[in-house]
Order: structure tokens, then C-alpha cells, then sequence
């Protein structure tokens, strides 16, 4: 915001007698630092930024010629663990199954789609089988094709591999210019070789989130397998219950595993994918096991490596097991399950895990959790300022404050007693009303902008307050 300062000097001077142009101007620069601090830190809130979640299609219908579709509904429920499926004869060009997946406003142009399929290892090399063209409702509310149509061996970031996929496109015209759009269609159509089949999850764009979002959940996960140094058809790698790696289970007794086959040069792979982007400085978190329960350390978990990915864009070089980001300890419990945690530098929103490639390599592996760990709160504990441990003596309680040293500043903490209650809200630094000796545990929790509360998040912080000292006994001798 500009202040034209020159104008509100001439007329302060024009219409204030001399001895009250002080004053004049005291008000005046009251007005600029007001209007200056506001505009700061509108920037400052500004600056973080605000998650995004998906907002499914939510309409489809389907139509064929020779093929035949199931499971329609499946592919615009918002659950991208159901699917349709499209199924086409073995005749070139003639048959086809076609799904049109609308959303329920028109999009503004310039909007990114994505679209999860599942891809079969038939389609390998046959990727202009599946073409996927925006649409937009003419004045009959009749599809009409907006914009160039996309194949998925242009779309798919990895052509020599087969599972469940996520395609992403912005729709333009043959100039590139954006186009608006209400939706998708994805059409399969037949071979002369055979006949084909492919699955349809969802079609979703990305949208600012309500205020108080739950965020950095697992929402998805694409799962299959990768060539890696073999012909695809010859890959013997598989997912089983890949969902399980997501699923929340408190007593980790669920689990996807990985499994490379005989044919441990081709990859296996799981990507989780989260409901909103993780920061930089944030954790991957892994619960992870050997299949036969055997003891692991890092040199023996060759052929592993996880990838951040911020949408189908990889974030830095894959994480081997012989990379400083890596640690791993044992959880404790039965079954020899490690934790596997390693800080990410850049924004993600999604981790991609794979197996094999390498002649060593595990054959299976087990994942029973996978989620995003931001970094905890660091605390001090002062007195009067100073830096101190405790115990404290009851008559200095009123000098305790804890205070946030590694304050995000996307985030606000919150203070709380052990039982949940809100103590106080929005500070960086905290006393305790102490009243009795004891010991006190108390939590912060760091809620970053958006986002709501989660009690897992809560950090404990201690301090033992010692009673007063009693009269001492003296001894006349």
C-alpha cells in the first residue's frame, strides 16, 4: 500500500495552527505504523502455505461398441480403493469402453487433473490403447471434447511398468493455451492381438482445504511392479494387501508386503500418498520387516530405497540404504519390526518404496505403517530467565516459563494438561500455575497453519518442584 505522505503534510500543515502540528504528526505516524504492521503481518500469514486436498468427480457414465464396462459407479465414489473396469474385444480400432467422469461445476482453466488407473502388463507398450479427453457440456449438456487428447504412454512417468497408476494433465488446446473443462473421459480401445482390460479408480483435482484439516494423512496408495533389468512379462514381482500399509492399525499387526519373486532384478513398489504436503525438515516414518523375521540392519536392506515425490515429480535422488538420511532402530515388541525414519528436505506428498533390482536383494518385505513425522517441539525450561533443569523451589514457581526454541513459523502451540485440557493457546512461551510441590507434566503441541490438532502430536515437558525449606533445628552447645 502506497501513503501519498507529501499530501498529508500539506494538509496537516494547511489545517492545524502551528503549536498543534506535533500532535498532527505524532497521529499521523500512529496511523502509518498501524497500517504498516497490518500490512506485515498480512504477509507474514500470507507466506504459509495452505493445504490442499482432493476434490473427487463425482458424476460418470459409460458407453461402448463391442466392449463392456463393470463396477461403474466405482470410478466416481471419492474412495480411490474402488475401480471400474473397461473391457474391449480383440478388434483393431473398432471396439472400444469409454468412461466420462464429471465434476459437478465447470473447472477453471489452467486446473490440474489426475486420474488413477490400474494398468495391466498387457498394456506395456500399448499405451495409445488408452487416451484420456477433457470434455466440456455444450448447451444440450452433451460431452464435447475440449482441449487435445492425452495417451498414456505420454502421461505414464513410468512406461515399463504395470499396477495402479496416476496420470496427471492439464488440460490445453492444441496451441497450449488452458482450457476450462467438467471432466474426463478414458477410453480403452481394442487390439487386433487381444483382448484388453484396465481399471478406473477416481478422477480428482487439487483444492485449498477448510480451515482445521486433519492433515498429512494417508489417503492412497499405488502399488505394482517396474521392470527394472528384465522384460516386464518376465517380472515375477507383486503387492499383496497393500492397503494394510496405511490402515492405522495401533498394534501394527497388519501389513502390505513387497515381494520381488524369483526374478529379483525386477522392482517392486508401493507409493503412499498423502491428503496434504509435507514440509521441509519433515520425517518419513516406516514400520517395516524382514517376511522371515530375521534381524535387519541398514547393509542388509539391499535393493530398498524410498523416493519423496511431490506429485509424479520426483524431490532429490532416491534413499538407499547407505544414505546419511537414513536411521533405523528396533521397535520394541515381538517379531523383530524396525522403524525406518528419514528427514526429507524438500515439500512432499507422497513416498514411493521399492524392492529389488539388485542380485542380493531382499525377496520380501513386510510395511505395516507409513506416515509423515514433523518435528517435534524443542523446549527449555527458565528461571528469571536462566536456563535450569530443576528441581524448583515452590517459592520460585511464578519465575518458571517454558519456552519453544525451534518455533515453526507456519505453526502456533498449543499448551495443555496431561488430561487434554487447554491450558494456553497460541504462545511460544508457557508458566505453569503451580501452587504445591510435585512433579508436573505438561504438553505442546505445534499446529501448523490449516491444519487441526492431533494428540499423537503432543509433546511432554516435566519439571519437579521441591517444597519449602523447613525451620531449621538449631543445637545450643
Amino acid at each position: 500500500m502506497r501513503f501519498p505522505l507529501n499530501a498529508l503534510n500539506a494538509i496537516l500543515i494547511g489545517t492545524l495552527p502551528g503549536n498543534n502540528r506535533r500532535t498532527g504528526y505524532a497521529i499521523l505516524f500512529t496511523l502509518f505504523s498501524f497500517f504498516f504492521l497490518s500490512s506485515f503481518v498480512h504477509a507474514q500469514s500470507s507466506s504459509c502455505p495452505v493445504p490442499q486436498i482432493r476434490k473427487y468427480a463425482s458424476g460418470q457414465k459409460t458407453e461402448t461398441v463391442l466392449g463392456s464396462t463393470s463396477g461403474d459407479a466405482n470410478a466416481a465414489d471419492g474412495n480411490p480403493a474402488t475401480q471400474s473396469t473397461l473391457n474391449t474385444l480383440a478388434i483393431l480400432g473398432i471396439t472400444y469402453a469409454k468412461q466420462y467422469l464429471n465434476f459437478d461445476a465447470t473447472i477453471a482453466a489452467g486446473t490440474p487433473v489426475s486420474v488413477k488407473i490400474a494398468y495391466p502388463s498387457n498394456l506395456v507398450g500399448l499405451g495409445s490403447a488408452v487416451t484420456i479427453q477433457p470434455f466440456i457440456y455444450n448447451s444440450s449438456h452433451v460431452e464435447t471434447a475440449v482441449g487435445v487428447a492425452y495417451t498414456a504412454s505420454a502421461l505414464l512417468s513410468v512406461a515399463s511398468g504395470s499396477g495402479d497408476m496416476e496420470v496427471m494433465l492439464t488440460p490445453k488446446d492444441a496451441a497450449g493455451n488452458p482450457v476450462a473443462y467438467d471432466g474426463v473421459w478414458i477410453k480403452l480401445t481394442g487390439l487386433l492381438s487381444a483382448g484388453l482390460s484396465m481399471g478406473v479408480y477416481d478422477a480428482w483435482i487439487l483444492q485449498n482445504a477448510p480451515a482445521n484439516t486433519n492433515c498429512y494423512q494417508a489417503i492412497d496408495v499405488l502399488a505394482g511392479v517396474r521392470a527394472g533389468q528384465l522384460a516386464l512379462l518376465n517380472a515375477t514381482g507383486w503387492v499383496d494387501n497393500p492397503w494394510l500399509a496405511i490402515d492405522n492399525d495401533p498394534t501394527l499387526a497388519t501389513y502390505a508386503q513387497l515381494n520381488t519373486g524369483v526374478k529379483v532384478l525386477s522392482d517392486v513398489f508401493e507409493t503412499v500418498v498423502f491428503n496434504t504436503n509435507a514440509k521441509p525438515g519433515d520425517s518419513v516414518y516406516i514400520v517395516l520387516q524382514d517376511a522371515g523375521a530375521a534381524l535387519l540392519d541398514l547393509n542388509l536392506l539391499t535393493g530398498f530405497q524410498i523416493q519423496p515425490m511431490l506429485g509424479n515429480t520426483p524431490v532429490g535422488s532416491p534413499i538407499t540404504n547407505s544414505s546419511t538420511l537414513l536411521n533405523l532402530r528396533l521397535l520394541g515388541g515381538p517379531g523383530q519390526k524396525y522403524i525406518l525414519s528419514a528427514a526429507i528436505p524438500a515439500a512432499f506428498d507422497r513416498i514411493d518404496i521399492q524392492l529389488g533390482g539388485l542380485v542380493g536383494a531382499l525377496s520380501a518385505l513386510r510395511i505395516y505403517d507409513v506416515r509423515i513425522v514433523a518435528p517435534a517441539p524443542a523446549l527449555s525450561l527458565q528461571l528469571n530467565g536462566i536456563p535450569n533443569p530443576g528441581p524448583i523451589c515452590i517459592n520460585d514457581v511464578g519465575k518458571i516459563k517454558f519456552t519453544v526454541t525451534n518455533a515453526d513459523a507456519c505453526a502456533v502451540y498449543n499448551w495443555y494438561k496431561s488430561d487434554g485440557t487447554l491450558l494456553l493457546g497460541n504462545s511460544l512461551t508457557f508458566t505453569p500455575a503451580i501452587t504445591t510441590a510435585g512433579n508436573y507434566t505438561y504438553y505442546v503441541e505445534a499446529i501448523r497453519s490449516g491444519c487441526s490438532g492431533n494428540v499423537k502430536n503432543r509433546v511432554p515437558v516435566s519439571v519437579t518442584v521441591a517444597p519449602r525449606p523447613g525451620s531449621p533445628s538449631l543445637t545450643i552447645q
